[in-house]
């Protein structure tokens, strides 16, 4: 299932990436990659884990929607990242 399938590469990724800071590593990562390349399946998901514990899930988000909700002055801070993007989510009427 995607569920499945997502929760594996997110796994994956977050095992991998964990001791990197560099935010370009942690994009181009091939789970990460992977994750993208589900498409609009993967965003519930998404919106799900960022909801869970915020981390650089919002590169994979704009990259898939097209959409890019987060205010200059919030880039880098992930908890207002996060709350952004679940609002976005909500206005979109997804459900995660």
């Amino acid at each position: 299932s995607d569920a499945e399938k997502f929760q594996a590469l997110a796994s994956m990724w977050r095992n991998d990436v964990l001791f990197t800071s560099s935010v370009t590593e942690m994009v181009l990562h091939p789970a990460y990659q992977r994750i993208i390349g589900m498409g609009t399946a993967a965003v519930p998901f998404l919106l799900h884990e960022i909801e869970r514990r915020p981390d650089h899930w919002f590169w994979a988000l704009t990259a898939i929607t097209g959409a890019d909700p987060v205010k200059p002055e919030h880039r880098g801070k992930l908890r207002e990242m996060a709350q952004t993007w679940l609002k976005w989510g909500k206005e979109q009427g997804l459900r995660w």
